[in-house]
């Protein structure tokens, strides 16, 4: 089975998994966190998250959101998993790159984290903001190039923030850079469902476009 969901925060938001300990998954079962899964945040509570991750019993596969640690993730040992380049977080635990089409039972999903942090001026660089968390050229080019051995067709796209055009018309938020970068997927991408988080609602948009945080999504 492959579960998708939103936000968890480490902790903070750890207690919508908790309906997966009940299901006796196994590692051929699959978890995909929309970004901001907190596991990598700080040397001295990441032993703690690894525990609770752990625990849940399956393979937790995460696009990085704002909310991340990337001095540490860039850490993690670079191996090639499912058909893309992951950082091995842990023996089952994978933070997937940017521009990366992983597949998973049969199923093919772009995925593609990163999002712009509003508040990043109260932040520490490199403590609690980390420069790395926005999208770059070099993110797209790497889609588009892994988009062009699909013929630009995948069966899902996983990101953490969602283009320019959804947001002002879902929500009424303001544009950023990352979410300009991603304007390119309704352009160029043949897909049948774009999953996100970041914006701490749960809302289904047009049919093909849906935001998690609370909830849990069953794929297949």
């Amino acid at each position: 089975m492959i579960y998708v969901t939103g936000d968890t925060h480490g902790d903070i938001d750890y207690k919508k998994l908790l309906a997966l300990k009940e299901k006796n998954l196994s590692y051929d079962d699959y978890l995909i966190i929309c970004g901001d899964a907190g596991i990598c945040w700080s040397p001295k509570s990441f032993p703690y998250m690894l525990e609770l991750y752990r625990d849940i019993g399956c393979t937790i596969i995460f696009v990085d959101g704002n909310h991340e640690n990337f001095d540490m993730l860039e850490q993690a040992p670079l191996v090639e998993y499912k058909g893309a380049l992951m950082h091995h977080i842990d023996d089952h635990i994978f933070r997937i790159l940017r521009g990366e089409i992983m597949t998973l039972e049969g199923k093919t999903f772009l995925c593609l984290g990163g999002a712009c942090s509003i508040d990043k001026m109260y932040r520490t660089p490199h403590t609690s903001w980390w420069p790395q968390e926005e999208i770059t050229q070099h993110d797209i080019d790497n889609a588009m190039c892994n988009l062009e051995k699909v013929n630009n067709k995948v069966d899902f796209v996983i990101t953490h923030c969602c283009d320019t055009s959804t947001i002002l018309k879902a929500f009424g938020f303001r544009r950023d850079i990352c979410t300009d970068y991603l304007m390119f997927i309704d352009k160029v991408v043949e897909y049948k469902h774009w999953f996100f988080g970041h914006y701490h609602f749960d809302r289904n948009i047009s049919g093909k476009k849906t935001c998690l945080y609370g909830s849990m999504i069953e794929l297949v």
